[in-house]
């Protein structure tokens, strides 16, 4: 009987046990490259430029910085040419305006934090609903790498998203060191 117990013993440490990077997961966006429009891809580029400014005032812990940053991209939500673009269907359009009001909301939720903490959770909130929104149109015109780093206070740990196949740790400034993106947003898994 006791071999029995070590056994199951055995197999709930191994089912406990944590991988040390988290991993990224693959079903909080969905890549699909048949539903991406050249124009789309275009127009979303002034958004993805500001999310880096975004991402800068973070890295810095300069609220003032960031909040500029969240402002103006609130703004680019709020004015986004979506209805000028025709899509391949109303479906996919009315996915891609509802993924706009999405961020729209997590970038005014980040408005209301006070705390650097906060920011950051609200920060990887945005990514979250702004890699949904570029894998749901399948955007191609440039390279998306994704990130994601532990966090002391989440389980997943925190997700950004750069031009770039290595890059510092955006929400905690202290690491130095350059990291490798876990995931290529283009890839269909």
């Amino acid at each position: 009987m006791k071999p029995y117990f070590f056994i199951l013993f055995a197999f709930l440490v191994m089912s406990c046990a944590s991988p040390e990077d988290p991993a990224i997961n693959e079903q909080l966006w969905v890549y699909s490259p048949e539903n991406n429009q050249v124009n789309f891809d275009k127009a979303c580029m002034p958004l993805l430029n500001n999310y880096q400014e975004l991402l800068k005032g973070v890295a810095a812990g300069d609220t003032a910085y960031i909040f500029n940053a969240a402002k103006t991209l609130i703004q680019l939500t709020d004015s986004f040419p979506a209805a000028a673009i025709t899509f391949k269907d109303s479906l996919l359009h009315e996915q891609a305006m509802q993924s706009l009001h999405n961020i729209n909301a997590e970038l005014q939720g980040l408005l209301a934090e006070q705390s650097l903490p906060a920011i950051n959770m609200a920060t990887h909130m945005v990514s979250i609903q702004m890699l949904n929104l570029l894998a749901n149109i399948g955007f191609k015109e440039k390279n998306i790498y994704v990130f994601n780093v532990q966090d002391e206070k989440l389980e997943d740990g925190l997700i950004w998203f750069g031009w770039n196949k290595t890059a510092k740790d955006p929400y905690h400034s202290n690491y130095k060191d350059e990291i490798t993106a876990q995931q290529f947003l283009q890839e269909k898994f």
